[in-house]
């Protein structure tokens, strides 16, 4: 079998260069592809019954990959977003065989022509503000872990970080308050997006305390091992202490949950939908424009304002003769 018939040669291209090299994709989607096709060649092996290293470019075929991706619903219990994730993964690299192999262009066209799947869009959970206030005092704060735990709940709630940019977080990001200015956060988003989030005081002081004597290349949140919290171990933070709280113990809550609390509460504020895009790093103001529909509190004001009022006095315009003289004459 030639190197160029190989499914493994052709990843490895792709994998290692295209998608490093010529497309500078960021870091968190490099994995999300790399988990893909692990999950998929050892799918692929399992099914033609060859080892991984002896798998062919044709055995991917548009009917296996079909088969991987129910596979992933129906075995793994992925969503119908994942599995769409997955799916363009696969496109992608389909694509990126056949503009460099014109022999495969019809196996490329085949794998390409997968419809992704529709997804029902599920509604948006998020916190009131007496239940993120009740979250928040979940952390013991006289203990060290307590202050970490408290100030990873504060900084979600305040600045609507996603995970990625919480674990990120290094002291040099942060700019504490002086004269008179607001403290800020450097995040670093998304396609290597760079925005600065102002911090509440609350945020700022416990923020303080935890940086304080520290590097500023060193990471803001550290666990009990002094070691980086990972994304896994913020999840695990936010589920903890949600099933302290009684309202909460039953609702699956999660660090995302917290980004949507932000945006709520800074719709509710009656902050501009732009500022709210430019806060939590959308690139596109229709993402952002969900929240303006999930908060009813904002509509009911609005109905408020559009009720219809009383009738009141005054003639109608047929008989004011003056307007009709006026109106014959012109």
């Amino acid at each position: 079998m030639s190197e160029s018939s190989t499914l493994g040669s052709w990843l490895r291209r792709y994998l290692t260069e295209h998608i490093v090299s010529e497309r500078n994709l960021a870091r968190n989607t490099q994995r999300s592809y790399r988990d893909c096709f692990v999950l998929l060649v050892a799918f692929l092996s399992a099914k033609v019954g060859r080892q991984a290293d002896r798998l062919h470019v044709d055995d991917l075929t548009a009917a296996r990959v079909l088969e991987f991706l129910t596979h992933l619903e129906q075995e793994r219990g992925c969503s119908v977003q994942t599995r769409n994730q997955r799916l363009n993964a696969i496109r992608a690299f389909a694509r990126f065989v056949g503009s460099r192999d014109p022999a495969r262009l019809e196996w490329c066209g085949q794998i390409r022509a997968i419809a992704t799947k529709r997804a029902r869009p599920e509604p948006i959970s998020w916190l009131t503000k007496q239940e993120m206030e009740a979250l928040l005092a979940v952390p013991q704060a006289g203990t060290a872990r307590g202050l970490v735990e408290r100030g990873v709940l504060l900084f979600l709630c305040n600045t609507g970080a996603r995970v990625s940019e919480a674990t990120g977080l290094h002291v040099g990001d942060l700019a504490m308050g002086v004269d008179g200015r607001h403290a800020l956060a450097t995040l670093h988003g998304k396609g290597g997006k760079i925005r600065q989030v102002p911090l509440w005081p609350r945020t700022a002081e416990a923020l303080a305390r935890l940086v304080e004597g520290r590097e500023p290349g060193d990471a803001v949140f550290l666990s009990r091992h002094r070691r980086p919290y990972t994304r896994f171990g913020v999840y695990r933070l936010v589920e903890r202490c949600a099933a302290r709280v009684p309202s909460l113990a039953q609702r699956k809550i999660t660090p995302h949950v917290l980004r949507h609390t932000t945006a709520c509460q800074l719709v509710q504020a009656g902050i501009d939908l732009n500022t709210i895009r430019a806060w939590l790093g959308h690139v596109s103001l229709d993402t952002t424009n969900v929240y303006a529909e999930i908060d009813l509190e904002t509509k009911a004001r609005a109905m408020e304002l559009c009720e219809e009022g009383e009738p009141g006095p005054g003639e109608p315009w047929k008989q004011d003769k003056g307007l009709i003289a006026f109106l014959n004459a012109l």
